[in-house]
C-alpha cells in the first residue's frame, strides 16, 4: 500500500502517483513505483507502444533536468533522478521481455525463483533446428527466409504469451519469456551474419 508524502516546500499532502505538488508546482523526491505507474498507464502484456512514446514524452516534457538548470540544486537533484527513472521505464517497457518479466513481479511471480538454465527439450530443440537451418543455409535468400520464420516463431510466441498474461498462468508465461528471449538473441545474430 502505498503512502502519501509531504511536500518539501510547503508541507501540502502528496499522493503517491504524483511528482509535483499540487499547491506549489515544486517538483517532489522521486518514489518507488513501478514502471507501469511512472509512466501513468495500464499494467498489461498488450502495450500500446506508441501510447507509450506519448506517455514518455510527456514526462520528459514534465521532469527534464534541463527545465530545472534555473532552480535549486534540490529541484535538479529531484528532475535529474525522476529523468533516468523515466527513461529506464521506458526502455524497459519498451521491450516485450522485461515488460513480461515486470509483470510477472508486479503479479507475485519471481520469474527467476525456477531453475537459471532452460530445461525444456522441445524449446531447446527447436531454437538449435533454427540456428542450424541458418547455419546450412548457403545463399542469403536461403538466410532471409530462415530470419522470416524465425520471425513468426517470435510473433507466436508473442501471442502465446499475452494470452498466459490473460489468462493468469504465471508459469507458463515465464517460460514463454525465457523462450522469447532465447529468439530475440537468435535474431540479433543472424542480422549481424547478413
Amino acid at each position: 500500500m502505498s503512502v502519501n508524502s509531504i511536500c518539501w516546500n510547503c508541507g501540502n499532502d502528496i499522493p503517491p502517483n504524483l511528482f509535483l505538488c499540487q499547491k506549489c508546482n515544486k517538483i517532489q523526491p522521486p518514489k518507488q513505483v513501478d514502471e507501469f505507474k511512472l509512466m501513468g498507464i495500464s499494467e498489461t502484456f498488450d502495450l500500446d507502444l506508441d501510447e507509450l512514446e506519448k506517455a514518455y514524452l510527456k514526462l520528459q516534457q514534465l521532469f527534464h533536468p534541463d527545465k530545472y538548470s534555473q532552480l535549486s540544486d534540490q529541484e535538479i537533484k529531484y528532475s535529474t533522478l525522476l529523468s533516468s527513472m523515466i527513461n529506464e521505464a521506458y526502455q524497459k517497457l519498451n521491450s516485450s521481455i522485461s515488460r513480461a518479466t515486470i509483470l510477472l513481479k508486479l503479479n507475485g511471480f519471481n520469474p527467476h525463483s525456477e531453475d537459471k538454465s532452460f530445461n525444456d527439450p522441445g524449446v531447446l530443440e527447436e531454437i538449435m533446428d533454427i540456428q542450424n537451418e541458418f547455419l546450412e543455409a548457403e545463399s542469403s535468400e536461403q538466410k532471409k527466409l530462415s530470419i522470416q520464420k524465425l520471425n513468426l516463431k517470435i510473433s507466436e510466441t508473442m501471442e502465446n504469451l499475452s494470452i498466459s498474461f490473460k489468462n493468469k498462468e504465471y508459469a507458463i508465461a515465464n517460460k514463454l519469456n525465457v523462450k522469447l528471449s532465447y529468439l530475440e538473441k537468435i535474431r540479433i545474430d543472424f542480422k549481424k551474419q547478413l
